[in-house]
């Protein structure tokens, strides 16, 4: 045999790598469970509340949100898992509770034992997006203290004597070896804040960790919990909606309105889920990724680099198109005009016709570094679906924004689809995704 028909030989014995997502987990103010939160979408229901925020010095912030029920929140948890939160001293901890919840229903969506997943022979890793793992749940505490006095003369630090479990966690490695303790976590663990782009890089990380080869599997979560502190720093930016209206692209726009919320996901690669019978819900064909420094929190117009990202993950993976864009759609007057020009713009070089758009904050709220996954969580839903839905609140095209954007439910066939977002920080990031059929193309399970 030559060395060509070989080579030939081993292409054919190993499928080239492709990494397919297998199972996920979905949280929002719409409720918990992804046929949960996909039925919300169904009813088009926007549950926007208020949350009062109590000081510790008698006074009290009152805010808009897509809140969770924290109630329901709790009930979600097993009793070992709010034991082991109790013992961690972390019991009020939101966005753990929330991770907690979503990596659990993503790892039993995945075929996958979430008591012990990572001690049957697999290596697991986990990747965490998050914009302020611990940070919130120590801020509560110090704004609720109502002031700490000193112990004795001797002691200069009172505030952190009385915190110093809260100051130790928002080193945030604590909560990889938590969540690692909990789901049987052997392989690699990583955290990652790319603001609200967090859940594309974390994702993409994972891709990057299976191709090569360093792990079998991968958890990718993400969480974010609506607090005071968020909601006081973006209201000090205009950023949030003075009308407590969150309308993507239209016309009326004003700002956003924060949401809580956290999605997680198995990825694996997809000869290696077809082997243990897995099915795949898509295909993460690949992503692409930039990076501007001209603004912390505006975007740069020269540099064009948001089209340049998305121009990019269709040039490589898309093929003969993409049938759906999911783009971040905050409700900003500036970015949702700029990101628009970008999306047009990037078609536009590859002489391509702009993809259907569908925004979700209109159903979950903004939140932040969890949106980018649970965003595209949704957008996978609709690809199983065959369904997409209106973009909510959107009424009338706001001035060039000039885009395909859904105002009414479109059944259509998703082969192909984008999430996209340019996000504070200068991070741009495009993740596309492809249907897959596991046992039609790599066969049964051995």
């Amino acid at each position: 045999m030559s060395g060509q028909e070989a080579r030939k030989g081993d292409a054919r014995r190993t499928p080239p790598f492709r990494a397919v997502v297998t199972g996920t987990g979905l949280a929002a103010s719409s409720g918990f469970g992804e046929d949960r939160i996909w039925e919300a979408v169904l009813h088009q229901r926007s549950p926007v509340t208020s949350r009062t925020y109590e000081t510790g010095v008698g006074g009290s912030v009152r805010y808009p949100v897509y809140g969770i029920d924290a109630g329901e929140l709790r009930a979600r948890l097993t009793e070992s898992e709010r034991q082991a939160m109790a013992e961690w001293g972390l019991s009020g901890d939101v966005d753990l509770a929330l991770l907690i919840v979503t990596i659990r229903e993503a790892l039993r969506s995945a075929g996958l034992d979430p008591d012990s997943a990572g001690r049957e022979g697999m290596n697991l890793s986990l990747v965490i997006g998050h914009e302020n793992l611990g940070t919130v749940f120590l801020v509560d505490r110090l704004l609720r203290s109502g002031g700490i006095v000193p112990s004795g003369p001797d002691e200069a630090l009172p505030s952190f004597r009385h915190f110093q479990d809260s100051f130790f966690h928002i080193q945030t490695f604590p909560y990889l070896f938590y969540l690692a303790r909990l789901f049987g976590v052997n392989g690699l663990t990583y955290t990652v804040n790319n603001a609200c782009a967090s859940g594309l890089y974390a994702l993409e990380l994972g891709r990057q960790l299976l191709a090569s080869g360093s792990t079998d599997a991968v958890i990718v979560a993400c969480s974010d919990y609506a607090h005071v502190t968020e909601y006081l720093w973006l209201q000090d930016k205009g950023a949030l909606s003075k009308k407590h209206e969150l309308r993507p692209f239209d016309r009326k726009r004003d700002g956003s309105i924060l949401g809580d919320g956290a999605g997680a996901l198995v990825l694996e690669s997809a000869d290696r889920a077809a082997r243990r019978g897995a099915g795949a819900v898509c295909e993460y064909a690949g992503g692409s990724f930039g990076q501007d420094t001209w603004s912390l929190t505006l975007p740069d117009v020269s540099r064009h680099t948001y089209s340049s990202v998305i121009a990019d993950a269709v040039a490589r993976w898309g093929g003969a198109g993409v049938d759906l864009l999911v783009p971040h759609g905050a409700g900003s007057p500036l970015w949702d005009r700029y990101e628009a020009a970008e999306i047009r713009r990037s078609f536009a070089q590859l002489s391509m016709a702009t993809p259907l758009v569908t925004a979700f904050k209109g159903y979950l709220g903004h939140t932040l570094g969890a949106s980018a996954m649970l965003e595209m969580l949704l957008m996978l839903r609709c690809m199983k679906e065959g369904l997409v839905p209106p973009t909510l609140h959107y009424e009338e095209s706001g001035a060039k924004i000039e885009l395909p954007v859904t105002a009414a439910w479109e059944k259509r066939d998703i082969r192909t689809a984008i999430k996209a977002v340019p996000a504070y920080g200068g991070f741009h990031a495009a993740c596309l995704f492809k249907t897959i059929d596991l046992k039609e193309e790599y066969g049964g399970k051995e």
